[in-house]
Formats: C-alpha cells, structure tokens, sequence
C-alpha cells in the first residue's frame, strides 16, 4: 500500500473543494483545510460521516484569499503545525459574479474576480512556497473560460471570470518557469475540473445550453485527484482537464 499523503485546500468549505477533503480523508491522506470562517462544525466530520477518519487527518486553517493578512496567518499557521511535507496543494477559492460582461461590467466587480479568481490564489501559493514545508505540487483549479485559442464566443456573461482565469494561468505558467530556474522541484498544474454541478454554477441560469458532460463534484475530484497524482516535473507549467487531457492555451 502507498504511504498516506498530505494535501492542502484552499476554498473547501463546499463544492470541488470539499470533495476534494472528502476524498482525501476516506482514502487515509491527512488534509489541510481552509475556509474563510473556521466555526466549531469544521472537524473531520464535516467533510465526510466515514467514522474511520481520525480526527487528527483533518486540520481547519482560517483563510480569506480576499485578505492577504488571512493568507498570511494562514500559511503561518500551517508552519506551526511543524508539517514538512504538502504532497498536493490545491488553490480552488474562487468567485463567479454572473453576468460579468466586458461592455457593463462595474470597476468594482471586476476588481472583484480579479482578487478572488487571480491575485488571491497566485499570492496563496507563493506564501506557501516560501516557507520551509516541501510541496510536492500545487494545482490552481482553473476554467476553459481561460483558453484563448479554444475561445467560447457563445459564454455571453463571462468576460470578466474569463480573464481572470486566463490571467490565472499566465501567472502560474511564470510561476512554474521561475521555479525551475531555481531548480526547485514544485510542480505547477493549471486544471479545469469540467463543467461541475457546484452552487456557483446552479445558482445563475445562463442564456445557452451548457452542451458538455455535467458532472458531480464527486466523479470531477475523482478524475481530477487520478490526474494530478500522474503528474511530475517535466509537466510543471501544463494546463490540463480533468480527465487528463491537456487543454489548449
């Protein structure tokens, strides 16, 4: 049997995130996760009713990307812990404020995706790789919205949730080419998860018919998980789906 791994969420509070914890700890991994308000329900528990989980796999972290201070305290929360070892960070926190039309969209809301989809992540994972922990990998959940060459004309409302994924993975691709001038041996992986039945997307109706598999948050993490953990270094700075196919920039 493979040794138990450790992973790190941020965003788990619901949706992929979640499913990602859940899947960690009924497979016997340790997690670490993060969610903007750690209340009392945030123990094992919460994310899965498997009564094998021990409580020690699971440690709540308090972080609001929003924040860089909470983003901050977080990481050096983590540090704390005396943990040495991230197999799997996972930067999953994310907004979609719909509609987000480049012709109408406010200055405020913009800024809005920016912070939570782009500079809020990106500023996560360089806090985390500055610390002493070894990190096997870190993967930023992205979106096929961030493709330019395989662009979706007919996503009317997604201009801006659009580009700050595709500046999500700009990021990360420098982040992935920065690293391995430092011959540091992290492994960056932008993911799009596939179009996931999460509350972000039930909870706006769009003006077309989402033609692609719909899928539950369970099956994308499965196929996600199987994905990430067949990826090395020399796949550092790829953008992949989730049933590990690589997807165009």
């Amino acid at each position: 049997m493979s040794q138990p791994k450790t992973w790190f969420v941020v965003g788990a509070s619901r949706g992929i995130g979640f499913e990602f914890v859940k899947q960690a700890l009924e497979r016997g991994d340790r997690a670490f996760a993060t969610v903007r308000n750690p209340e009392a329900k945030h123990e094992a528990s919460y994310w899965t009713k498997n009564t094998n989980v021990k409580p020690e796999q699971c440690m709540t972290l308090a972080c609001d990307v929003l924040s860089e201070k909470s983003i901050d305290d977080c990481i050096r929360a983590l540090s704390d812990t005396g943990c040495s070892r991230i197999d799997h960070a996972i930067i999953n926190a994310g907004v979609l404020k719909y509609p987000n039309r480049a012709t109408e969209i406010s200055y405020d809301d913009f800024a809005f995706h920016l912070h939570s989809n782009t500079i809020g992540p990106v500023i996560c994972a360089q806090r985390l790789l500055q610390t002493k922990v070894s990190i096997g990998s870190i993967t930023f959940i992205s979106s096929d919205s961030a493709s330019g060459t395989q662009f979706n004309s007919y996503e009317d409302g997604f201009g801006a949730y659009g580009a700050s994924k595709a500046a999500l993975n700009q990021m990360a691709r420098h982040m992935a080419e920065e690293l391995k001038r430092k011959s540091k041996p992290t492994t960056i992986l932008m993911l799009h998860p596939g179009e996931v039945n999460t509350d972000m997307a039930t909870n706006i109706e769009l003006p077309w018919e989402i033609e692609a598999e719909q899928l539950s948050p369970e099956d994308s993490v499965r196929a996600c998980v199987n994905t990430i953990e067949s990826k090395g270094p020399q796949d550092t700075g790829s953008f992949w789906t989730w049933d590990n196919r690589t997807h165009p920039w």
